[in-house]
C-alpha cells in the first residue's frame, strides 16, 4: 500500500533522513553567499506553488502513493490544508489545555486525515553533472510518507525542523516526480500540544540543494572571549563527507577581510581565528562577522 506504521511505532522519528544539521546553503560564488539570497543560488531550486492534491478523512482511504492516483484540487505549498477555506477538508481548530483528540498515549488517532500531494519538475543534465541532489522540506506537520519517481524514499516527524533527504539515486535527467502523503496526527503530536492554532500539511518550503559530492555537511561555530571582553577566538567544527580542502575568510562587520587561510580535512576540520579589539553585537549595536568558506565549487556563508 505504502503507507506505513511508522507514525504507530514510538521507536521510529525518521526512515532515510539526513542527520539534522546547521542551516547554511551553498553558492557558487563568494558574493552571492555573503549576499545570502537563497533563491539567486544556481545550486538551490524551489519546489514551492501549486501541488496537485487530495484530501482524505481518514489515512486508511488513502490510496497507493505509488500507484494510479487521480488528483481532484490543487493547494499551494506551503500552507496548511485547513485554511482551504469552503472546500470541507477540515477544521481550524485552536487548543491549548486539553488534546484535539482522544487522549490514550501512546496510540494515534483512529480518526486521522490525511493529504495526498503530487508535485512534477524538470531537472537538466547540466543541474545533475556530478552533483548529489538533496531534498529538503522546512516543515510538515504533522508527519509524511516520501515517494519520489514511484518509490517508497523515506519517513519524518517532527513538524516544525527541516527534514533532508538524498534523493540523487532516484532523480534522472528530465521529468520528475514526488508525491508525500501527510497524516494530521502521529504519535509524536502527544508532544506537541502547544498553545497554538492547528495547523496541518506541508507548512514549509520544500526546496533541491545540488550539492558537491565531497563538501561540507555541518557546522558548529563557537565564540570565546577574553575576561577584558577585547579579545575573542571564532572555533569553527566542520564536518565533511569526505577528504578536501577548506579555505576560509572571515570579514568583519565593516566588511573588510580580517583573516583568511586553508585547512585539510577528512571528515572533519577545525578553524580557530584570533580575535583583537572585538567588535561586540548587541541588540543596540547588532553587528556581525562573516565568516565564508570554500570547499570544491561551494561557498558558504555564515
Amino acid at each position: 500500500h505504502g503507507i506505513y506504521d511508522y507514525h504507530k511505532d514510538l521507536k521510529t522519528l525518521h526512515v532515510n533522513c539526513e542527520k539534522p544539521r546547521a542551516y547554511f546553503v551553498p553558492f557558487s560564488n563568494e558574493e552571492g553567499a555573503r549576499a545570502g539570497v537563497r533563491e539567486y543560488s544556481e545550486y538551490f531550486k524551489s519546489l514551492i506553488g501549486e501541488w496537485d492534491f487530495n484530501f482524505y478523512k481518514s489515512v486508511t482511504d488513502v490510496p497507493c502513493p505509488t500507484g494510479e492516483v487521480e488528483f481532484l484540487e490543487k493547494l499551494d505549498v506551503p500552507m496548511n490544508w485547513q485554511h482551504a477555506l469552503g472546500r470541507n477538508y477540515d477544521k481550524i481548530q485552536y487548543s491549548n489545555q486539553e488534546y484535539p483528540f482522544p487522549n490514550n498515549p501512546p496510540h494515534v488517532p483512529r480518526e486521522n486525515p490525511a493529504g495526498l500531494y503530487s508535485r512534477s519538475f524538470t531537472l537538466t543534465e547540466e543541474e545533475l553533472s556530478g552533483k548529489d541532489i538533496m531534498l529538503n522540506f522546512e516543515g510538515v506537520d504533522s508527519c509524511f510518507y516520501l515517494y519520489v519517481n514511484d518509490k517508497f524514499v523515506a519517513y519524518s516527524q517532527v513538524s516544525h525542523m527541516t527534514s533532508e533527504f538524498n534523493v540523487t539515486k532516484l532523480i534522472r535527467a528530465g521529468k520528475n516526480e514526488i508525491r508525500v502523503a501527510v497524516l494530521k496526527w502521529c504519535d509524536g503530536s502527544y508532544l506537541e500540544d502547544q498553545d497554538k492554532i492547528r495547523s496541518s500539511g506541508i507548512i514549509r518550503e520544500v526546496y533541491l540543494l545540488y550539492r558537491d559530492p565531497v563538501h561540507v555537511r555541518d557546522i558548529f561555530i563557537k565564540t570565546e572571549l577574553d575576561d577584558s571582553f577585547k579579545s575573542g577566538k571564532i572555533k569553527a567544527e566542520l564536518e565533511l563527507t569526505g577528504k578536501t580542502a577548506v579555505e576560509y575568510t572571515l570579514y568583519c562587520p565593516c566588511g573588510k577581510a580580517l583573516a583568511s587561510g586553508s585547512v585539510e580535512g577528512d571528515g572533519h576540520a577545525d578553524i580557530a581565528i584570533n580575535v583583537e579589539n572585538a567588535v561586540l553585537w548587541s541588540d543596540e549595536s547588532p553587528a556581525l562577522y562573516d565568516l565564508v568558506l570554500k570547499v570544491g565549487d561551494e561557498y558558504i556563508s555564515q
